[in-house]
């Protein structure tokens, strides 16, 4: 796992455009109360808090000039949440007992109800893999890499397995990012967010 993640960025603006007017979110991340991963830090910078194609849901930490209250990444760790089911066997098997509830820092969800987060046992968030709950077989997975890496593979169909429960992007050409301000706006203007 590289120490240095920012680079996966430049391979994910390749392969994800950003419709609309709205294009990134203005953190002032020293108001945060924990420090987030560098690739991350430059997502929101480029994207900023809303969906790929409507599948994959990417939240903000603290409140920024677009969403002054939006909920911030720091409240929401998966120890809050209540799990009818059992904890430690819904990990893939290798990864059984490693990981808390509390190690997990959710960044983002699909559209299937997975949610992806890190895990966030290394001091350094640079360091932090990505763990996904994929609801569609009820399994905790862990990705060895950055969020940005995560998202240019998935889109990239370049995991040996879909991580998410969504196969969507596996035959898109060109995936598209919008952001949840421009999305509204649609939405209050009586139009399909997501149609040209």
């Amino acid at each position: 796992m590289s120490a240095n993640r920012p680079a996966p960025m430049a391979g994910l603006a390749e392969v994800l455009s950003c419709m609309g007017p709205t294009c990134g979110d203005t953190v002032d991340w020293s108001a945060c109360a924990i420090s987030f991963p560098a690739d991350y830090r430059a997502f929101v910078a480029a994207f900023g808090a809303g969906s790929i194609e409507d599948i994959i849901g990417i939240l903000v930490p603290c409140g920024t000039a677009a969403q002054p209250h939006a909920p911030t990444l720091a409240g929401m760790v998966m120890a809050d949440w209540e799990d009818p089911l059992d904890w430690e066997y819904k990990w893939a098997p290798g990864d059984r007992g490693r990981y808390r509830r509390e190690d997990l820092l959710i960044w983002g969800g699909t559209c299937a109800g997975d949610t992806l987060c890190w895990a966030t046992t290394d001091p350094d968030p640079d360091r932090w893999p990505v763990a996904v709950y994929a609801r569609g077989r009820l399994e905790w997975s862990v990705y060895h890499c950055g969020m940005a890496e995560f998202l240019v593979k998935l889109l990239r169909n370049e995991w040996p397995q879909n991580p998410i429960s969504v196969d969507a992007f596996e035959d898109m050409v060109d995936p598209r990012f919008q952001h949840t301000k421009d999305e509204i706006a649609a939405y209050e203007a009586g139009a399909d967010p997501w149609e040209p």
